[in-house]
């Protein structure tokens, strides 16, 4: 309990009141860091003060602060791309699992008639999100300590970076994001598939895949993620029924909702984009989700790159371990899940997140991206370049807070050309590094301007 009050509460400290002070002394004056958040706020709202999931009672709200015609659909019906419109009702386009986590936070507000101002949900979003972000945080910890075996400098380095240095910090802990919720949920699939009774993962799997169906990657190595118990054996099958049964509540669960609310698969904001969205071209999608100037995994968590390692290290012991089983194949499980994910990914049109800071897209896999430092830290490797990892580290927190403190659309709404044009992603002078390096020259009055070519 103590350790439990130590990491929740310091990480939710952490993330909450970063936000808090540099909104309130003016130096980051974003409250909301994306519209693909704000049906979710009002999501929660309505389950708590309607008992329904239509928003038609904040519709106009909406529409007035975040109007956005992204579609035709909105000059039929005023319908922006965050909301679909189903029998003349208004709902979420995105999954209701982090509303409804977001509920316990927004409850006694709402109960007591708080004033439902854009200020105010900004408030209760980010303490909902900050919220999430550090109990995904405590589990990870509970993972590594109890399913890895780690402890002292590793087991907190590993918390560290997860929690601080990705853009867990500087994103997902900042917003009702799905991608907090998911990784909450991933991670809890994750340990209890090291259990000999996979319902529970079953159950969490499930609820993730009803948060981003992009989690079906991870989702589908479950059951073979212990891997003392593979085998074409009775224990096996029991276990895979184990794990079927437990995904069966959330689905039966997201079938009521469906039927009752949207009516039709096809009204799920997810599915209408499945079938029309991979537009990009291999491989620049993949290569810049990890090597954009301004968007990728290595430049914004540059420790990552000894995820890689590790990830060479496990396939280097299962090539020559003389064990029928190596150990280490959960690590290649782990990393046929990053870099599987990163290249579908990398054929979606937004690979680059939209205007989300960093790696959004790979944020479904960050979990596994930092397991995948395991096999380095237990190695004789970790001893011989500690100094390098440990400035990495630093350099990847750093990087989160320049994150909060300079992410608020502006370099987007200068530099963003869309998926048709992805120039601007690949430029070094006009990056989004570079971008807010000009807007201070610009403040100490060093530099006229920070973005010449906008005049």
């Amino acid at each position: 309990m103590k350790m439990f009050s130590k990491i929740v509460l310091g990480c939710f400290s952490i993330y909450f009141f970063s936000w808090f002070i540099l909104y309130k002394v003016g130096i980051n004056t974003l409250p909301i860091q994306s519209e693909d958040t704000v049906s979710t706020i009002f999501t929660t709202i309505a389950i708590i003060k309607d008992k329904t999931l239509y928003l038609d009672n904040y519709h106009q709200m909406l529409l007035v602060k975040y109007p956005h015609p992204d579609d035709k659909s909105y000059v039929k019906g005023l319908v922006p791309f965050y909301l679909k419109r189903v029998n003349n009702h208004y709902l979420s386009a995105f999954p209701i699992i982090t509303s409804i986590l977001s509920i316990p936070v927004f409850f006694l507000p709402l109960y007591f008639n708080f004033p439902l101002s854009w200020e105010s949900l900004a408030i209760l979003s980010h303490f909902s999100a900050a919220l999430i972000m550090s109990l995904s945080v405590w589990f990870f910890y509970l993972l590594l300590r109890d399913r890895f075996k780690l402890t002292g400098e590793k087991l907190n380095l590993l918390t560290v970076i997860y929690a601080f240095g990705t853009i867990n910090f500087a994103l997902f802990s900042q917003g009702l994001w799905q991608y907090g919720t998911l990784q909450l949920l991933l991670i809890l699939g994750l340990y209890f598939s090291y259990s000999s009774n996979l319902f529970f993962s079953g159950f969490f799997s499930g609820f993730s895949f009803l948060t981003r169906p992009t989690s079906i990657l991870p989702i589908m190595f479950y059951p073979f993620m212990d891997v003392k118990k593979i085998g074409f054996n009775k224990e096996f099958f029991i276990r895979c029924l184990s794990f079927v049964l437990g995904i069966i509540l959330p689905m039966l669960f997201f079938f009521w909702y469906n039927k009752v609310f949207y009516t039709d698969l096809s009204n799920q904001g997810y599915v209408a984009q499945a079938f029309n969205s991979w537009l990009s071209h291999f491989p620049e999608g993949f290569l810049g989700i990890w090597l954009s100037p301004s968007k990728g995994i290595l430049v914004y968590s540059p420790v990552i790159i000894f995820s890689l390692v590790g990830l060479y290290l496990s396939i280097k012991d299962i090539l020559f371990s003389k064990k029928v089983l190596s150990p280490n194949l959960t690590y290649l499980f782990f990393g046929l899940i990053v870099l599987g994910h990163t290249f579908i990914m990398g054929f979606w049109k937004h690979w680059y997140g939209g205007y989300g800071f960093g790696y959004r897209m790979a944020g479904d896999v960050i979990p596994f991206l930092i397991l995948l430092l395991i096999p380095f830290l237990v190695s004789k490797y970790f001893t011989m370049y500690r100094k390098i990892f440990y400035a990495l580290v630093v350099f990847s927190i750093l990087v989160q807070v320049y994150g909060l403190i300079f992410f608020d659309g502006i370099w987007h709404a200068a530099y963003d050309l869309g998926y048709s044009n992805t120039s601007w992603l690949w430029s070094l002078k006009d990056s989004e590094f570079m971008f807010n390096l000009r807007r201070v020259l610009v403040k100490i009055g060093l530099l006229s301007q920070a973005c010449p070519k906008c005049l």
